[in-house]
């Protein structure tokens, strides 16, 4: 009697190990799922809709993915109030803009302008 409790015993404290094992790689996994989701989300932050302000920053790298590398093109707004916002742009706005330089976009539609020059200068 006593050899089948011990036994019992040893299976037991076998599967409680299995299980914690496969319980902490299943949170390591969920960790890491929301990490790489994070990150993912964080470098499609843009507006898409209108905004107006000054150009602060601008950068440009490529992503990469199963179907090759992709250039991407962001620039560092700051509005009037302060406010800072990244918004995505195409190569064609990217090349165009400076830092300094007025921005402001209307129903998709981009402007952008030299600043202006105090007078006298």
């Amino acid at each position: 009697m006593k050899k089948k409790q011990l036994q019992k015993n040893a299976v037991w404290r076998a599967l409680q190990g299995t299980l914690s094992k496969l319980f902490v790689a299943a949170v390591l996994v969920f960790l890491l799922a929301a990490l790489v989701l994070l990150a993912w989300q964080k470098s499609q932050t843009s507006i898409v809709g209108d905004y107006e302000g000054v150009i602060v920053e601008r950068w440009a790298d490529y992503s990469e993915s199963a179907q090759g590398s992709h250039p991407y093109f962001r620039l560092q707004i700051e509005a009037d109030g302060g406010k800072r916002t990244t918004v995505k742009v195409d190569p064609t706005v990217y090349e165009s803009a400076r830092i300094g330089m007025r921005i402001r976009s209307r129903s998709g539609q981009v402007v952008l302008t030299e600043p202006r020059q105090p007078v006298g200068k």
